[in-house]
């Protein structure tokens, strides 16, 4: 059962890791005229802590060049995943113009599998080049806006100057789930904070990120003291010699999957067909909590397990679902080998009940339950045949839409023992939309399954706002 427990907050914590935890000014005046006398070469260290624990560190680079700038940093993570002690490690590069714009960059990251994505801006025309164990691909994205990168925020932010009441909205574009984000900031203005019984004059910056709440302390030239960041993050600048130090029994390394998981007044059998919840703790805005099988009254979610049949009027290929049939860079729904593993899979089913049952068939019985950190994608999935609910669900949702089955991902929360964990399942759509689990091997999944987001790995950024604030109360079950 242990291999079994949802590890999807692995995905979403990645992501806002790597776009939250990413900041670098460069030490300078605060007078505008001479914010373009950035220093060369300098490297900085911040220690990143969870909830108080020591889990890593990140140094950063400014360099000046002959025509811009150069931005670098690495991250070094170590955390427990269900026992097994995990190394994260990341490296970028971002090339910027004179007036730090984004003309290019190189994305690593090293995980349980490794992944670089090479970005270049070409008169607003975004070229992604993305390279996995098993897979290389292209993407291009027409841009309203060039967008930031993580690290060159701050730079950006004291660029504009750091004046009380100063507000600023631009995109930056997330280099774990290839999307771009909307970013709000605002300068609160000056405050004294303490940090390793020193104390410093800094001025304390808020920002939104898609929703998403995040505090910065800057001191006057323009370098990052503090951040307090979603998910329980805390950053603060450190000597090297003290940043670098890491956590080195397994008792000292926090356990993400028992810091986030969600605690329950009521004890569930394995197989229940109805749950009535209250929800609090959190922002509803954005959230995809009523529809479908999931009904929301006030802060009281009923979730009723749905009844399915096997006659229907509609077959494959479904008409007018376009949305839930697109490939998306993870989701290679017409990448070749995936288009005919589901022909062969389904044969001349055109019933779409029956044909989501045999996809689903052939995941949970294929891909190895197991936990894995990895940006899911659908191909090294198909290569690699093992993984947690995200291959399987990512692998399930490009099969389904090759087959030219609707189907859509869920992101939420499921109960095992006591408590529920961050998870992640898709919803096929026959004539209306049904949750299955191929990670569990449920069809449909139970009501246990607590719908939160509904979309692909852009959207589930926004779980970052909830991990450690949603509570959840038992109300009725059958």
């Amino acid at each position: 059962m242990k291999k079994l427990v949802p590890i999807l907050i692995i995905v979403v914590w990645i992501s806002t890791t790597f776009l939250l935890i990413s900041r670098y000014a460069p030490s300078s005046g605060l007078d505008t005229e001479r914010q373009s006398l950035l220093p060369e070469n300098k490297q900085r260290w911040m220690g990143i802590y969870l909830k108080g624990k020591k889990i890593g560190f990140s140094s950063h680079r400014f360099y000046k060049e002959r025509d811009g700038y150069t931005v670098h940093e690495e991250i070094h993570i170590k955390l427990k995943v269900l026992d097994t002690i995990q190394d994260i490690q990341s490296k970028t590069e971002v090339s910027l113009s004179p007036d730090l714009k984004v003309n290019s960059f190189r994305f690593a990251l090293n995980a349980s599998q490794d992944i670089k994505i090479e970005g270049n801006i070409h008169n607003k025309n975004f070229i992604l080049d993305i390279t996995t164990e098993s897979n290389k691909s292209r993407r291009e994205i027409m841009l309203d806006e060039i967008p930031q990168m993580p690290l060159t925020i701050l730079p950006y932010l004291y660029k504009k100057g750091l004046n009380k009441g100063t507000t600023l909205n631009f995109p930056v574009f997330d280099p774990v789930t290839l999307s771009i984000q909307k970013m709000y900031t605002e300068v609160v203005g000056k405050e004294k904070i303490t940090l390793n019984g020193t104390e410093f004059e800094a001025y304390k910056i808020r920002g939104t990120l898609n929703g998403i709440h995040l505090l910065m302390w800057i001191d006057e030239h323009g370098n990052e003291l503090k951040e307090e960041s979603p998910l329980g993050f805390t950053l603060i600048t450190e000597p090297r010699v003290k940043a670098v130090q890491l956590p080195t029994s397994s008792s000292e390394v926090s356990d993400l999957i028992i810091q986030t998981s969600v605690p329950f007044n009521l004890k569930l059998p394995d197989e229940i067909s109805y749950l009535k919840i209250r929800v609090s703790g959190i922002d509803f805005d954005g959230l995809a909590l009523n529809g479908g099988r999931q009904t929301l009254h006030g802060d009281i979610i009923e979730i009723v397990k749905e009844d399915i049949v096997t006659h229907h009027d509609t077959s494959l290929p479904m008409p007018a679902m376009e949305h839930f049939l697109e490939e998306t860079p993870f989701i290679q729904s017409k990448n070749p080998e995936i288009a005919e593993l589901a022909s062969n899979i389904i044969g001349g089913e055109k019933n779409p009940l029956s044909a989501g049952r045999l996809l689903w068939e052939w995941v949970f019985h294929h891909i190895e339950k197991t936990p894995s950190i990895t940006i899911p994608n659908a191909v090294d999935v198909l290569k690699t045949r093992k993984g947690d609910c995200n291959e399987h669900t990512a692998l399930y949702t490009a099969l389904a839409r090759s087959a030219g089955l609707p189907t859509r991902i869920n992101v939420g929360l499921v109960y095992k023992n006591g408590y529920f964990y961050y998870h992640a399942w898709p919803e096929i759509y026959t004539g209306r939309w049904i949750a299955i689990d191929p990670t569990l091997g449920e069809f449909p999944a139970s009501a246990a399954h607590v719908r939160l987001i509904t979309g692909d790995l852009d959207k589930q950024v926004i779980l970052a706002k909830v991990v450690n604030q949603i509570s959840l109360e038992g109300i009725e079950y059958r």
